[in-house]
This record gives structure tokens, sequence and C-alpha cells, in this order.
């Protein structure tokens, strides 16, 4: 961001800027190698010396006939990377690098050839909200990147965990061997597994409904419709997806990373495939925002939204803070497992647990602002235990509302009722690691609730392990996408397994170095223990 773009009203030209290597771009994609135009953001300057912040341009990168970079432009790859290294993933700086003043993309605000800065918007807050929506384009798509490598690896592991059979009951019949079971049948495993499986749906739904209200912004956005609005719609887009995309990044990390595990040493394989999607997701956690940073976009927004007591948003994932003075002074009382597998018992948590992360939060930077630090340190002091869970919970309790009401939507009956299930699942599931804070608040006023909460996800479990393996079917994609060895939909587990191991090169071949081998051994003889 410390990219500057001044405008020199005798050549009408923009000289783009870049004081150091730390203020590089780094991380863009195609631009180590290929790419021959990139769209910039630069703080403009005008001759007046004013700088009316972050602006986007579109900047000529590399001639298209030689793909040689233009003089002022210092450009290049950023190096081998841990896995998607068919990207060339770039850096660039600039060096008082021209540009016409036609580059500057003023949807949202322009430079007259004299050099006189003019803005539809008047409140520069309200301008940059619209181009942040824009900028959410990246982190909607990464939430569906998530998706798919979590689709895989849940795909993979409850496929594999349908056939693998290990130990059993013992036999009636002494002379018998026992009967291994299946290791899904494990409430263990299922208890590891179906979470995830449960996440995959949930992120699968949501991304598709946030990649729809994206397009219909990018719409609204380019007909210029009422600006206030695009502005409003923009902001609520950053804060979503600011949360969104960790939340999913997360979940897909810590879900292939237990999909791994639960199949096994079969599972270190390559040829198991989980090794790789786990590596490809990695970047999911950092690009297009460092997840722990873009949390932050997030709660500021929420808190500002609560002290100015702005509950109307265009998306509508903040329109239940409206009923904040009923819902933080609420009581959940359960008297069996059961009550916690209702659709509207768990949307009711987590709209406490919002409005109470929410307001400890808000108490929590102003008990910072009492003590004589300034703003930034006050809500840097506010993230662990309160900003951060508020953000995360308040992006789930979003995702969650879609899929309910995806569910409730779905016409087959027995459709609508498995979808739900997975609904309450993930829901219980994620709700059972903040049983402290439900404590701490006062909400849950029955002793027995953790336990009764814990139950019902293992019920959960066993009502969806005999729908298992139909549900990864039907999120799996074929076979050669898949790519696992372990994972394939004929269910021949140990034939494919073996195929592959034997299909590697080399592998009965005697190895290049098998005479220091041998050698080594004769110069060192055994010891006669």
């Amino acid at each position: 961001m410390k990219t500057l773009a001044r405008y020199c009203p005798k050549t009408q030209h923009f000289l783009l800027h870049t004081p150091n290597f730390e203020a590089a771009k780094c991380w863009v994609g195609s631009l180590g190698k290929c790419a021959t135009h990139a769209i910039v953001f630069a703080r403009l300057i005008t001759p007046d010396s004013v700088d009316h912040g972050l602006h986007a341009f579109l900047v000529p990168i590399r001639d298209p006939k030689t793909l040689l970079p233009y003089p002022g432009v210092t450009v290049g790859d950023l190096g081998e990377k841990i896995s998607l290294n068919g990207v060339d993933n770039g850096f660039i700086m600039f060096n008082n690098y021209p540009i016409p003043r036609d580059n500057l993309l003023n949807k949202t605000g322009d430079v007259t050839p004299e050099g006189v800065y003019t803005s539809p918007f008047r409140d520069p807050s309200k301008r940059l909200g619209s181009s942040l929506g824009a900028l959410s384009t990246g982190r909607v798509s990464i939430i569906g990147f998530c998706v798919a490598y979590l689709s895989k690896a849940i795909a993979i592991a409850v496929r594999y965990a349908g056939v693998r059979k290990q130990f059993g009951p013992p036999s009636q019949d002494k002379s018998l061997e026992p009967e291994e079971l299946p290791v899904l049948e494990y409430e263990l495993l299922q208890w590891r597994l179906f979470p995830y499986l449960a996440a995959s749906f949930m992120l699968k739904i949501f991304a598709d409904y946030f990649t729809r209200e994206m397009g219909l912004f990018q719409s609204k956005l380019m007909m210029g419709e009422d600006k206030d609005l695009l502005a409003a719609m923009g902001a609520e887009i950053h804060a979503l997806s600011s949360a969104g995309k960790p939340l999913a990044g997360w979940i897909a990390r810590d879900g292939i990373q237990e999909c791994r595990e639960a199949c096994g040493g079969h599972g270190y394989l390559k040829v198991a495939g989980l090794g790789n999607l786990r590596n490809d997701n990695d970047p999911n956690c950092t690009y297009e925002g460092d997840n722990n940073v873009l949390v932050q976009q997030t709660s500021n927004w929420l808190l500002t939204m609560f002290k100015e007591k702005q509950y109307e948003s265009p998306m509508g994932s903040i329109d239940f803070l409206r009923d904040f003075d009923r819902i933080i002074i609420s009581k959940l009382s359960v008297k069996v497992a059961q009550d916690f597998c209702s659709p509207k018992v768990v949307l009711d948590m987590y709209e406490w647990l919002v409005c109470y992360l929410l307001k400890t939060s808000a108490d929590r930077v102003q008990f910072n602002l009492s003590r004589g630090l300034d703003s930034f340190a006050a809500k840097n002091f506010s993230q662990v235990y309160y900003a951060r869970s508020l953000s995360v919970v308040y992006a789930e309790r979003f995702a969650v509302r879609k899929f309910l009401e995806f569910a409730e939507n779905s016409g087959d009956v027995n459709t609508r009722n498995v979808l739900t299930k997975l609904a309450v699942l993930y829901s219980t599931w994620s709700l059972e690691k903040h049983l402290a804070t439900f404590y701490q608040g006062g909400y849950l006023t029955n002793q027995n609730s953790a336990s009764l909460l814990r139950d019902a996800i293992l019920a959960l479990c066993a009502e969806i392990k005999p729908e298992s393996v139909a549900l990864v079917d039907s999120i799996a994609p074929p076979d050669f996408i898949l790519n696992s060895a372990l994972g394939k939909s004929d269910g021949k587990l140990y034939e494919n397994l073996q195929a592959a191991i034997f299909a590697s090169p080399d592998v009965f071949a005697r190895p290049d170095w098998w005479q220091e081998v041998v050698d080594w051994k004769s110069r060192h003889p055994q010891s006669k223990l």
C-alpha cells in the first residue's frame, strides 16, 4: 500500500513508484513470467499533494510480443513453492513508471486533465467500501477451492473407512477367527470424519450462495446503481468474505489432516493423494490475506455496526442483531440430547454466541481505551478470546443459516432430512468447542448440558453413518480427478493399492548403490552376540 501514483498535469500521466522492496507487490498470480498487464492498487496523489487513498490502475507490465518488462518496471518470479508450482507467482516494483491518465479505473474516483480529483462518493470510506466488494472476489473463490480440496479428502477417507477392516468383537465360537469390522463402524472414526463431511456440504452451499451474491454485486456496480447501497453491500461482502475465507481455509486444513490420519499409514503414501491435497490447500490460509489478520477486518466492521446500532445490511448477515437486547439475556435449558438436534436451537445458540462475543469484544476494546491505549492498540489487545472468535462465529452462523435454508427448500423429503442432519451435526460439533463461553455467559443453565450436547453429536454421527458413503459419492469428482488409490469409487481398495504400488518406477529393482551396502557389511562383521 506504499506504492504511489502521482498525477502530472503537464504530461497527463500518473507516475507509479515503489519506494523500496518492502513495498513490492508480491504473490500476484501469473505475474512471475507471463502477465502483460496488471491491475495495480496505489495511493493516488494529486498535484496539490493530497493523498486520496487507494485506487486501481490498469498497468502495462511486459511487451506482449517479447514478454520483456517495460523500462521502469522490475518484475520477477518468487521461486519454487511448497505446492501449486504451475502458477508463476511474482513480485513487481515501479521506478517512476508513467501510465496515461485514462488507465485509472475511475468508477469510484477520477482526476480531470488539470489534476482535480472527483468522486461520486462524498464519504471516502464508502468509496473504499465499494472497491472492497470487488476485491472480495478472490476470497469468495478461495472458499470454493477449500470446498474442492476438503470434498476430495473426505471422499477418500470415508470410502477407505468403508472397506478397510480392523479388529472386531470376540467370536462366540472360539474355534472361529473373530470377524473384523470396517473401521467406519467405530464411533471414534465417525466422530473424527463426519463433521468434516457435514462441513463439505455446508461450505459448498455457502460458496455457491456467495458466488451468486458476488455476481449480483458486480452487475449492480457495472450498472451504476444506488451508490450508498453499493457501498453498504461492498462493506458487508468484504466483512463476510474476510471471515468466510479463513473459516473455510481452517476447516479444510484440519479436515484434510484428519482424513490423512484416518487412513493410517496408507494415507501417507503419495498414491493416496492426501499429501497433495494438504499442500495444495495450505496457501488458502495465507493468500488473499493471512487468515488471522483478515478476520480483524470482520470484527472491526461488526464493532462499528454495533456501536452505531446499524443492524440492517443488504445480505442480512446481521439482521438478528435487531433483537440483541432479547438475545443477550436469553437462556437455554435442555433436558435430553435430542433437544440439541433442532435447527432452531442451534441457530439460537449461534445468535446468542455472536451477541455475547460482540458485547464482550466491545467491552474489551473500551476497557483498553480507558487504560490509555490508542485505538490501534486497544483493538490489537482485544483479539485473543474476543474479536477473533467473534469473526469466525459470525461467518459460521451465516453459513449454517444458508445451509438450513437450502435444506428446507429441498423438494425431496429424504434429501431434506439428511441435509438437515448434516447441518445440525456440523453446528453441534462446532458449538461444543464454545461450551466454556456458553457457561461463562450464563446461557446454558443445566449442568448436564455439556454431556447432552456431546451425546447429540454422537447420535447424529450414528444416524449419518448409513448415508455416509452415498453422501461422499454425491460430492466426489470422477476417479481420474480424485487420483487416489485409496478412494476409487469401485471399492476395490486393495486391488487398487497393489496396482498403484506395483506401478511405481523401480519398485522391484535392485538399487544402483547395492554394492555399497554389501561392501559395508563385509567391512563391518556382525557382533558375536
